[in-house]
């Protein structure tokens, strides 16, 4: 009879550890708390942030349960899903769903309005060979994604892994700098925003800044809102905005290359615009540094990795996926748009190039139609730069390195709302500084949203060390491995610091944006400091480092 007890307890608790998101130490301590040996509750575990691999023997169930009176099912059910209460909702975003999020953050449609004059400007037209040499190294980082997720799938993402594998004051410098690159594009996306809106429906005051700043909040507040409506509810708007947003870019995508066969666009396509020996070195390298810029963004399907069916796979996918997806986008979309018009009227109209090229392509609706894009685009960007810097927030505060209200969930969405509302009141904040502030503390803020290529390229970098890193002991058992696990990834993260020490050297970036962006960066180290020895928080201890077990060993190709 206890055999068959023992049975039938041993299997409900394996399906509901399928059911319900936990960790090692609360089904531990849930055990225990019923009663239970701490032979049994340490001999089973399951899988997540604060434990690693297990293996559920059930012979061993049985041995470990002996004649300890066995607690009812429904009393372990209850006490697993309370410590399960803490955590983000699994198994809600589908792999489309994490993708569209990743490009949403990367948001096309206003980065080709923002970019694309500085990179006709930049190379003439030979922009596809920048995009497309930039793809390489950013796949390599892409993998390294892949590969550290497969390890630990932590909402933390380069947080957790840098501080794992490398160090933990590494991981709380990079997240405290992933922070500061969220928070703050919130504010550079938030303005224009803002301004697009006033553009469509008040063109006479879209120049006025405490109006764009007024709209821009409005628009900061309603995808808020909508996250704490639960993530489901955020991706189901993302999918929305994606279709629109990818139909009329395409569309008008068509329109551009009919333009150009039919040889009424302001340039001809030559082979020029496709060879090396057409581009100098200089304009080379101005050119991958915008390339950088535009890719950016992709790493947002990691962030919800804890809410993603399939965590182990998916989010990687969709991250490499994202990668792969955007360099279509913006190759297609540069040749067709950047012929359109010529290099003066192209530059006179930068920030708004889409609309202008649109108007060209299609007299009336068309400005109107890519203005709405760029505007959505814009939205959907600002709104998933705040469930990535909540999400991290959430992952930050689970090892007490930020406030504990961020840990907060709320139990019917599974949204971390507390955290979500802090960071939409963080961009606020922003928002009102750089509308009624003058001089110091808005050009301190310029600078640093300036430099935010710059740190985007420094924690990519750091990812991709910490990839290799961690798997350096199976990177020379065959060659997919060594390729794919080290030399693709550890070549990217070369590539985006040489891109870093270029910008520097050739002054594509003034010293005032350089130490804004470092000066923010660098705050952390002291921070984290006082955190260990004032707040004696024991998550920034070396000990925390942590080596892949032997049942994560994998075959990385």
């Amino acid at each position: 009879m206890l055999e068959v007890a023992s049975s039938f307890l041993f299997h409900s608790i394996r399906a509901l550890a399928d059911r319900v998101s936990t960790d090692t130490a609360a089904m531990r301590r849930a055990m225990r708390g019923l009663g239970y040996p701490a032979t049994l509750s340490s001999a089973y575990s399951i899988p997540g942030k604060a434990g690693g691999e297990f293996t559920l023997c059930q012979e061993n169930w049985h041995r470990s349960l002996g004649l300890f009176k066995l607690a009812p099912v429904t009393a372990i059910v209850a006490t697993m899903e309370k410590a399960s209460s803490s955590r983000l909702k699994a198994n809600t975003l589908s792999l489309s769903d994490a993708i569209v999020l990743g490009l949403a953050s990367s948001a096309p449609a206003q980065t080709m309005a923002v970019a694309l004059p500085a990179l006709v400007a930049a190379t003439g037209y030979a922009a596809l060979l920048p995009i497309a040499c930039a793809f390489v190294p950013m796949l390599g980082i892409a993998l390294a994604y892949r590969h550290l997720n497969r390890w630990d799938q932590s909402a933390g993402a380069t947080y957790t892994w840098v501080s794992k594998a490398l160090h933990p004051y590494l991981g709380f410098v990079a997240g405290w700098v992933i922070l500061i690159y969220y928070t703050l594009g919130t504010t550079g996306m938030t303005l224009p925003a803002g301004t697009y809106t006033l553009q469509l429906i008040a063109p006479g005051v879209a120049n006025n800044k405490v109006a764009a700043v007024a709209v821009g909040s409005l628009w900061n507040l309603t995808v808020t809102f909508l996250l704490l409506a639960g993530i489901e509810v955020a991706a189901r708007f993302q999918r929305a905005l994606a279709v629109f947003e990818y139909t009329v870019l395409f569309f008008f995508a068509v329109l551009g290359i009919r333009a150009l066969i039919s040889g009424h666009a302001a340039a001809s396509v030559t082979p020029a615009w496709f060879g090396i020996y057409a581009i100098k070195t200089k304009e080379f390298a101005a050119g991958i540094l915008i390339a950088v810029f535009m890719y950016s963004g992709w790493d947002a399907a990691i962030y919800v990795n804890e809410e993603t069916k399939n965590k182990e796979a998916n989010p990687g996918r969709a991250a490499v996926s994202s990668v792969v997806i955007l360099l279509f986008v913006y190759s297609l979309i540069t040749f067709a748009y950047q012929g359109i018009l010529d290099p003066a009227a192209l530059q006179s109209s930068a920030g708004n190039a889409l609309a202008v090229i649109a108007q060209r392509l299609l007299p009336g609706p068309g400005s109107l139609l890519l203005s709405v894009v760029v505007l959505l685009g814009t939205v959907a960007c600002l709104q998933v730069a705040i469930v990535s810097a909540s999400r991290l927030g959430f992952a930050m505060a689970e090892d007490r390195v930020m406030p504990s209200f961020f840990k907060i969930i709320h139990p019917r969405t599974g949204s971390p709302w507390a955290v979500t509302l802090f960071m939409g009141g963080i961009n606020l904040v922003f928002l009102m500084l750089t509308a009624f502030e003058a001089g110091g503390t808005r050009e301190m803020l310029s600078n640093i949203a300036g430099s935010l290529g710059i740190i985007a390229s420094l924690f990519y970098a750091l990812t991709a060390i910490a990839a290799v890193w961690q798997y350096r002991g199976v990177l020379f058992e065959n060659v997919g491995n060594f390729v794919l696990g080290g030399l693709w990834p550890a070549l990217g993260a070369i590539f985006l610091l040489l891109v870093v020490i270029e910008a520097v050297v050739t002054g594509a970036v003034s010293p005032a944006v350089l130490w804004s962006g470092l000066g923010a960066s660098a705050i952390a180290l002291p921070i984290a400091l006082g955190i260990r020895y004032v707040g004696k928080v024991p998550s920034l201890d070396r000990s925390r480092t942590q080596a892949i077990s032997v049942a994560k060993i994998e075959d990385l190709s």
